[in-house]
């Protein structure tokens, strides 16, 4: 403690010391200019320890310049008794109501120092001055108010620095000086000199206003310390070298170097405190916007910016992954209310940040977590999924409306340190083993290495679904169509079904088996069905004699799109546009679809028929329905799958369902096309149980449309004797 009071002390002597020194020693009194800020700052930082200490240094310095002991202790007093007064005043307001922004802080300090600190220690000064031959006939009044300008501009400037100076080793990153605006403002103090130096000395003090926006320049983009010291630097400088143009009578440039010192720290500790109150919120708000204020943990946002982060170090170490998901958390907030949820919530939070390795957990919604961890092995993680696991899976909750057990399922990873791999392939990968893991029996648990291989994989799928997804958004179909066998189509027209093809960036062609799934996965398949609508009717439009050979064409519409509300009305509008005739056009759903969504799929065969338009249920067979959805939807035709044609002539079953779709078709007065047609063989067959339309490629290959009107009208399909004969049998069935 001792060898504190004394440092401090040596501290208010060097302070002094070197003012003394810059002003060139005249008049001595300058050389306390800096000691009630320092006295200010150690009081402010040690307490009344430092305060005292602070104030000897200055009495100290006074009997060694000057060689009084009444000066020494007049000096000492001054320093002292002033920062005791702002002292004092900031430990009451902050009593009564602490500060809660920097803005506001920043303003107590400059209230206590100018209103207490500087009244005071300019009282106890001016006391011991007036009439000495130092200040010669300066009036009180007046001695009095330039002394309380010197210290208020004094503690203002020095007390942060030193403040600063104490609290460096909790900011040893920052930096000390901001080089860039000291420099232009050494610029700025050198014209200043070279202009008085040439006579223009009663215009030179101007010149140094241009110190302000620097001062601003500074406070607005450093931090504390940095700004603190730089004013500190440049200020001290300012007062240094206006020392030398003091008159006779001790004022002039001193006290304009004053003047403009005093308003320049009160513009910087207030842009400052505004500078630092915005940073501050704008954390705060940054903080909020990566965090789950219900359990307090990350939210999905958070925690890709923390995988983000870390990923991108260089020689990470392993982290494993582990997600968690209450598959029945919705139920469970039904039954017992948002209380008990919320407190579930944040035990589940609680049991994942004591989980050892833990870097960050995150909530991703109601019900959903995920946990990364620091570990070595795919056995530690395997370890905290199955504590996590055993923990949460089988909870009761008694309820008045019953009990509910919990239920979850937990998915992990282990990513290795030298995958190369992002966060929002640690997502997706996690999501990947949480639906494994929701797949299997009991234990609904799976951990798995994620390699990078899987990595490469997964980002070689994900660009084939960006390639489509651009392919269709930039409508780069290429229309290709297959000729249905038509007996109800008149001499010279034909009926085909459209299938398309996508091209690539580079024009490249894209069969159906690449992009239809992908299509469903990235549900662009209602826009591609629109896309296509409108690319066939203008195409038919734009060719009237093709539009005039056409007795049906048939149009494929996706499971998705017949949940699309505006599908009906889309196409009518394209087909008012392009002046399409309805009843050449046949829109084929899915059976599947339509099973899956029944009331979407009446809702638009209702409205299409409504508009003239002809219905097909395509793929019939597969989806294992029964013949009452026959009954259910205003068809016009029923498409056999492939499936059961294939293999026809082998397969008693497959030519059983065949027949008994004919006959049900026939009943509902319903036509049928079977797919597929592959050889004359299955086209006897199919012709003999009484199929009316054939598609497939023993009678026509898919080709581009306009190729299909190329080829003159089709040739009439051949029926062997054997054929006709069973034919002929097979209408008395």
């Amino acid at each position: 403690m001792l060898f504190k009071g004394i440092a401090v002390a040596v501290a208010n002597v060097a302070a002094c010391s070197l003012m003394w020194w810059l002003a060139d020693a005249r008049p001595a009194a300058v050389g306390l200019w800096p000691a009630g800020g320092v006295a200010f700052a150690f009081g402010w930082r040690f307490g009344s320890f430092g305060l005292l200490s602070a104030a000897l240094g200055a009495g100290l310095w006074a009997y060694l310049a000057l060689g009084a002991i009444t000066g020494a202790a007049f000096a000492a007093l001054a320093a002292g008794a002033g920062p005791a007064a702002a002292l004092w005043l900031l430990e009451r307001l902050n009593h009564w109501k602490p500060s809660e922004y920097r803005l506001e802080a920043a303003i107590r300090l400059i209230t206590a120092i100018t209103v207490a600190s500087a009244p005071v220690s300019a009282a106890i000064a001016s006391f011991h001055l007036s009439g000495h031959p130092l200040v010669g006939v300066i009036p009180p009044i007046e001695l009095f108010a330039r002394i309380w300008l010197v210290d208020a501009f004094g503690a203002l400037l020095i007390a942060p620095a030193v403040v600063a100076a104490t609290l460096a080793g909790n900011g040893a990153a920052a930096r000390w000086i901001d080089l860039g605006p000291l420099v232009v403002a050494f610029a700025v103090i050198a014209l200043s000199e070279f202009l008085a130096g040439i006579g223009g000395r009663d215009h030179a003090p101007a010149l140094l206003t241009f110190l302000v926006p620097v001062a601003c320049w500074i406070a607005i983009r450093g931090q504390e310390r940095e700004t603190a010291w730089t004013m500190l630097v440049m200020m001290v400088t300012v007062v240094g070298v206006r020392a030398l143009h003091i008159d006779a009578t001790g004022a002039g440039a001193m006290v304009e170097a004053t003047i403009l010192g005093l308003v320049t720290m009160l513009v910087v500790l207030l842009l400052q405190a505004v500078a630092a109150d915005r940073r501050i919120a704008l954390r705060r708000v940054a903080h909020q916007a990566r965090q789950d204020m219900s359990t307090g943990l990350l939210n999905d946002r958070g925690l890709l910016a923390e995988f983000g982060e870390r990923l991108a170090r260089e020689h990470r170490p392993n982290y494993g992954l582990v997600g968690l998901h209450l598959t029945n958390f919705d139920t469970l907030n039904d039954l017992c209310g948002p209380l008990p949820a919320l407190q579930l919530e944040q035990s589940v939070a609680a049991l994942l940040l004591r989980q050892p390795g833990v870097v960050a957990a995150a909530r991703l919604s109601a019900g959903r977590y995920a946990l990364m961890i620091e570990t070595d092995s795919l056995s530690a993680v395997r370890s905290v999924a199955r504590e996590i696991y055993s923990t949460t899976n089988g909870q009761v909750f008694r309820t008045v409306n019953g009990s509910i057990r919990l239920q979850g399922c937990v998915g992990g990873l282990l990513i290795d340190g030298e995958a190369t791999i992002n966060s929002e392939d640690c997502l997706v990968s996690l999501s990947e083993a949480q639906a494994i893991a929701a797949s299997v029996r009991e234990p609904q648990l799976f951990v798995e290495p994620l390699s990078q291989s899987m990595i490469d994989a997964r980002r070689a799928h994900q660009g084939k679904i960006e390639t489509i997804r651009e392919s269709i958004r930039e409508r780069r179909f290429q229309v290709h169509a297959q000729r249905i066998v038509d007996p109800q189509a008149p001499a010279g027209k034909i009926s085909y079904e459209i299938l398309i093809r996508l091209l690539d960036g580079k024009g490249g062609l894209i069969q159906p088996p690449e992009f239809m799934s992908l299509a469903v996965q990235a549900q662009m398949t209602p826009a591609m069905d629109r896309g296509v609508i409108e690319r066939v009717f203008d195409w038919l439009a734009s060719n009237p004699d093709a539009l005039a050979r056409t007795h049906k064409c048939s149009i494929n519409l996706s499971g998705l799109t017949m949940s699309d509300g505006g599908i009906a009305s889309f196409i009518r509008e394209q087909r008012i546009r392009y002046g399409i005739p309805a009843e050449l056009v046949v829109f084929e759903i899915t059976e599947s679809e339509a099973i899956r969504n029944p009331s979407a799929a009446s809702r638009l065969v209702d409205e299409l028929k409504a508009d003239g338009f002809g219905i097909a249920l395509d793929d019939f067979g597969v989806g294992l329905a029964t013949f009452e959805y026959l009954k259910r939807f205003p068809i016009d035709f029923l498409k056999i799958d492939g499936s059961f044609v294939r293999n026809l002539i082998h397969n008693p079953i497959d030519e059983e369902i065949v027949l008994s779709t004919v006959r049900v078709a026939r009943r509902l007065n319903v036509q049928t096309v079977a797919e597929h047609v592959q050889d004359q063989a299955v086209f006897d067959r199919l012709l003999a149980l009484g199929v009316g339309h054939f598609q497939g490629e023993h009678l026509g290959r898919v080709v581009p449309i306009d190729e299909l009107f190329r080829q003159g009208p089709p040739p009439a399909p051949t029926v062997t004797p054997k054929a006709a004969g069973q034919r002929q049998g097979a209408t008395h069935v």
